[in-house]
């Protein structure tokens, strides 16, 4: 799903954006989760942070299961239990009685 975002992004790719952070390749990963740390202590809006969230999530896809199990544990997201009851009403079973003859002496 491209968005109007999207577009103006693949225009804009030979010159320079609007967008001050520039990310600089080849730098540990340490680099990169403190990249992440600066951008999200801008972000002082929930809006904001649910746009910018959206737009990173764009890739998700692209992460070994391990990785996407990580980021799944980190937002604690559990799988969705289903839980169904089921009622169970046991009857008594009536036993069949035998007609019985009066044998009663008057």
């Amino acid at each position: 799903m491209s968005t109007d975002m999207d577009i103006f992004m693949d225009m804009m790719e030979d010159q320079e954006t609007p967008f001050v952070e520039v990310v600089e390749p080849g730098k540990d990963n340490s680099y990169y989760q403190g990249l992440g740390i600066h951008i999200l202590k801008q972000l002082k809006e929930t809006d904001h942070y649910f746009h910018f969230l959206q737009s990173i999530l764009g890739d998700y896809g692209k992460l070994s299961q391990d990785q996407k199990k990580t980021v799944e544990e980190s937002l604690n997201i559990q799988p969705k239990i289903i839980v169904k009851e089921k009622i169970i009403v046991k009857k008594q079973k009536q036993k069949k009685l035998k007609p019985r003859l009066n044998t009663d002496d008057y």
